[in-house]
This record gives structure tokens, sequence and C-alpha cells, in this order.
């Protein structure tokens, strides 16, 4: 997981906020040194095996973070372009070595299209887009679909410089759902959008918005209290159900970019589905 968001929520989510506290005596751990003419490489970023117990231990094995700070703001404004290229080129090229290591590799985005998102969808493969079904999010996803239309054009000769990938959309994942809460209205716009978009070729024709749906609860403030994925929390706590959720939406992204799981993966998956 590389963080992209300043807000940090997803680093300080897996970490907690005392660990990502003390990670913030140097600042060379986080993202933002990436861009630093004098900076940090990414592989000296990653926080191996980031989530953790009580007690320090590793609570769930391979997943690693490369976490953000409220500094990362800089990189939109005030940090100074060392290189003849792009941030978006120059952190393409920092990822490369790293790329072999991991199974998937995802970007926290914040809902804005600056130097942090950018780095991200030129290097990205695919793009879930994550959605409230309300009136904004709407409008937002038309937004986004023309500003990856102007990205592509803008970030062409690097694209084909670098061989980087061509990011397709892979659908909208529905976040928030409240239980009995009437959602067909934004369903029918979300759809409507998808189709008027592939039918200009600005997103694949597969692209969907996804069956699976996350439902709001109170009990992700929790998770994110105890550091802890939604998955683990479940193992914890039979009565919730929402991790069930992100189970299913993780098969269908698996399934969406062929990827079978491996016979530990489908296992994992399944143990947490059944606790």
């Amino acid at each position: 997981m590389v963080d992209f968001d300043a807000q940090s929520n997803s680093s300080i989510w897996l970490m907690r906020l005392d660990r990502w506290n003390a990670l913030n005596r140097n600042p060379s751990n986080f993202i933002l040194s990436l861009f630093k003419e004098t900076g940090s490489s990414i592989s000296s970023c990653i926080q191996k095996d980031v989530v953790r117990d009580s007690d320090g231990e590793i609570a769930l094995k391979g997943l690693d973070l490369v976490p953000s700070s409220f500094n990362l703001m800089d990189l939109e404004h005030e940090l100074p372009n060392p290189w003849e290229k792009p941030f978006y080129a120059h952190f393409y090229q920092e990822l490369k070595p790293i790329e072999k290591d991991y199974d998937y590799i995802f970007f926290d985005c914040p809902p804005s299209f600056f130097h942090a998102p950018q780095c991200a969808v030129f290097s990205s493969e695919h793009i879930i887009v994550p959605a409230n079904p309300d009136a904004l999010s709407i409008i937002g996803f038309h937004l986004l679909i023309e500003k990856l239309e102007s990205f592509r054009k803008q970030s062409l000769r690097w694209r084909e410089d670098l061989k980087a990938p061509l990011p397709q959309i892979l659908g909208i994942s529905l976040n928030a759902v409240k239980l009995g809460t009437n959602i067909d209205v934004p369903l029918e716009r979300f759809n409507a959008q998808i189709e008027r978009f592939a039918a200009q070729n600005k997103v694949p024709e597969r692209a969907c918005v996804f069956p699976e749906q996350i439902r709001h609860s109170v009990t992700v403030e929790r998770a994110v209290l105890q550091g802890l994925p939604m998955v683990l929390m479940s193992k914890r706590e039979a009565s919730i159900k929402v991790a069930e959720d992100y189970i299913r939406t993780t098969q269908r992204i698996l399934e969406l970019t062929a990827e079978k799981p491996s016979p530990e993966e489908a296992s994992l998956l399944n143990s947490f589905g059944q606790n």
C-alpha cells in the first residue's frame, strides 16, 4: 500500500497513531522524501508487515506500507523538481525495482488530481473508484473521467518513453451504504455515466458499479482506533458483517484483474469469511 493522501488516513489506520507519530521524527521515512534531490529510495520507506497487534507482533503478514505524512502537501506547491522529468515519471522509475516483490500494489489517493494522484495513476494498471451513493460522487466521477482523459494526453510522451501501463477503470465500489436505503437513483446515474463513457472509449466496456457494496458501519471507526483492517476485526467481533463486504469486493478485484488467488490466499479469504 502506497499512501498518496496527505491526510494520511491509511497510514494512521494501519500503523495506529502512536507508531505513526514516532515515525514522524524522521521525515525520510515518508513518501515525500522520494521527491527530494537527496531523499530516500522507496525501499527504505517501506514499513514491512505493517499491521501489528498490541504486543508488536505481526498481525497480517505480507501487507507493507509506504506511509504518508501531512507534509505531502508540499509536493503540490512548495517542493522544487530537481529532475528533467515530471514527478510522476520520477516516481514510476523509483517504483519499478520493487514491483516484482508484490502481487498487488495499491495507491490510496485523495479526491484531487494534483502531483500525488498523478504519480499513482501513471504507475497503475487499473483504477477502482470508491464512491458514496450521492449526488456529489456522481459529479465527482464525471470530473475524474475528464481529468484522466486529459492526463493521458499530457503524459503520453513519458508513458511511451518509459513503457508505462495505460490504466483502465475497473469500476465503482460503493461505500457507506446504509442498509434499507434506496439507492436506485444513484445507481442508475452511475450506470448511465459508465455507458456513455464506454461509448466514447474513455472507460472499458466491462467497467461497472460493483454489485458488492461496503455497508455503513460504526465498527470501521473502532477498527481505525485499534489499527486493524476490517477482516481482522471480524475475527474478534462475530457480529461485524462489514468485513464480508470487503472480502467480496476483494474477490471481485481478483476476478476483474484475472488473478486467481493462490491456495494460501483462497484459504485466507475463506477463513475470514467464516469468522
